[in-house]
């Protein structure tokens, strides 16, 4: 029998697996990869999200295409680059998806790539497989939201920082490479506002290295691009860089009411308090398989330990020399702050922190690796790696639960509303019913006007998302100055979750307003369902124009 060596024996249990994961890494790539590809096209999502967002890129990309009209709100660099597959591909759906799922792929292999040579295998291992058999995450690479898109473009920045500094130990940083950081700096935050963290924490991490170099080229460029990109925007586009909607609906107590006034500074601690419990102490967990995926739970503890253990393992890694991680340490502090305090916490939307979840994953990981890896008591390395075990299956039996792999065979096969739920196919069918059986010329107005559009073939709706006024005559004169024949009435859920009768009523009560004055205004042409019912309702002005006789004139007049 083969005695083991000194060094064998005395080899931790996280030495001896990390040594097992690098000597089978090939049939761990090929394993991981099989799963990969199964999960994706097993989770793969043919259908349009509800969630709103989805569908708006998409509707940006058309408009930029169709009416030269550049995105403003959000990042205008995705659906800048959707607008170009949609010039290829024209309106093709499963094309735009499937160029998720391409990013996606390409994101999660240059982050695993990125960090190969800086994390222990067991944190690039557990890492993986967290992410590949997570249906949170895999759901980003069938949909048009702009986190697959942005995770490609940070994994890829990452990848060129990471090169630059291993460069940078035997010569100094060229020129052109601080261009190239500077660039993807700025495409960061021209997908994702929130990047704009992503050069100030660029630049502490110089300082703090001392590379005065890489920090005054990468600063300049950072500098001359956004420049002439503003510039850009002023002078041919005339576009205000200060005009941004978004960064208005944030500073706002509340995004679609106006009338509750602007944040306070106290307001922003909150936000960021409340936050921290959401995303940290509800989402994380579920993200990592401890939590169901419909936990409500958020209590304080969880969020404070997780930023203690953070903040420890970012200053260890700093005095350890791992650089690397240093930095993806504040990249992370500055990204999910900011994301914190500028987001009101009515959003609870796990997609606001799934592109900074790797990372987050990676530091915790490989903090606890290099901590049990230098404690003599056995136990403790057991009962971490147990940990990182159960989170790997907790998560891959948390897809199976979640996942409705019968649907992408429905949809495949042509039942496209398959899936959802019936609020929403009844919504959906009135839309393809607006496009097919009313006149070209005619104007739609509805609550959810990207959806409709998209499900209608492209046809344009108007959308009413909220209103400031209960008088009936500026409402129907909101529409009657829009050209708008007809008004679609849905009974969408307020809690998607479950039919318990409360409803988005927006639609609802606009109508409401108008039909106390004007009761015969809304005559109804269409009712789709029995329950959860959608309705259409074509709009007569004629009383409205009675009481308005230079309307009335004006319009017979033209």
């Amino acid at each position: 029998m083969r005695k083991k060596t000194p060094q064998q024996t005395n080899e931790s249990l996280p030495e001896r697996i990390s040594l097992y994961l690098r000597s089978h890494q090939k049939i761990l790539l090929i394993g991981a990869g099989v799963i990969y590809l199964l999960l994706s096209f097993l989770t793969f999502n043919l259908r349009i999200s509800e969630g709103g967002d989805d569908s708006a890129y998409i509707i940006r990309a058309l408009r930029l295409i169709e009416e030269g009209r550049f995105p403003k709100f959000q990042g205008p660099l995705y659906p800048t680059v959707l607008s170009l597959l949609i010039g290829i591909t024209g309106l093709n759906i499963v094309a735009l998806k499937i160029s998720s799922w391409l990013f996606l792929t390409i994101s999660l292999l240059l982050l695993l790539k990125s960090y190969s040579k800086e994390v222990s295998p067991i944190t690039l291992t557990a890492t993986g497989f967290i992410l590949i058999l997570n249906h949170h995450f895999l759901y980003f690479g069938s949909q048009t939201y702009s986190e697959a898109f942005f995770m490609f473009l940070q994994a890829g920045f990452l990848f060129f920082l990471f090169h630059t500094i291993e460069w940078q130990k035997q010569h100094r940083i060229k020129i052109t490479q601080a261009a190239i950081l500077a660039f993807l700096l700025v495409t960061l935050y021209l997908t994702r506002t929130v990047a704009l963290v992503a050069t100030p924490a660029l630049i502490i991490y110089f300082i703090t290295r001392k590379q005065w170099r890489a920090l005054f080229f990468t600063t300049l460029f950072v500098t001359i691009f956004l420049s002439a990109y503003f510039l850009i925007l002023n002078t041919f586009m005339n576009i205000e860089p200060t005009g941004n909607d978004q960064l208005t609906s944030l500073l706002q107590k509340h995004p679609y009411d106006k009338s509750q006034g602007m944040e306070t500074l106290s307001g922003f601690f909150i936000r960021f308090w409340e936050n921290s419990k959401i995303y940290l102490s509800k989402h994380f967990f579920i993200l990592t398989g401890f939590k169901p995926a419909m936990s409500l739970s958020k209590p304080a503890l969880p969020a404070i330990i997780l930023y203690l253990f953070f903040i420890w393992g970012v200053i260890r890694f700093y005095k350890a020399g791992r650089h690397f991680l240093f930095f993806t340490g504040i990249y992370v502090a500055f990204s999910v702050g900011l994301t914190f305090f500028a987001l009101q916490p009515l959003w609870d939307q796990v997609r606001l922190i799934i592109p900074f979840f790797p990372l987050i994953l990676i530091l915790i990981i490989e903090n606890i690796i290099s901590l049990v890896r230098q404690k003599n008591q056995k136990w403790i390395q057991k009962i971490s790696l147990l940990v990182i075990g159960i989170s790997i299956i907790l998560t891959g039996v948390q897809t199976i639960k979640q996942t409705d792999f019968s649907s992408v065979f429905k949809n495949i096969k042509g039942e496209k509303l398959y899936g959802y739920t019936p609020d929403w196919q009844n919504y959906l069918q009135m839309s393809e019913y607006v496009a097919r059986e009313l006149p070209e010329e005619s104007y739609v107005a509805c609550r959810k006007p990207n959806m409709a559009r998209l499900y209608s073939g492209g046809k344009k709706f108007y959308g009413i998302y909220s209103f400031n006024s209960d008088n009936p005559d500026t409402l129907l004169m909101n529409l009657y100055e829009r050209k708008v024949s007809h008004i679609m009435v849905a009974s969408l859920r307020k809690n998607p979750r479950s039919n318990t009768g409360q409803v988005i009523n927006t639609i609802h009560r606009y109508m409401s307003f108008i039909a106390k004055k004007y009761p015969n205004s809304f005559i109804l042409r269409k009712q789709i369902g029995e329950e959860e019912k959608a309705w259409l309702f074509e709009i007569d002005y004629t009383r409205f124009l009675e009481n308005n006789p230079e309307l009335k004139h004006s319009a017979e007049t033209k």
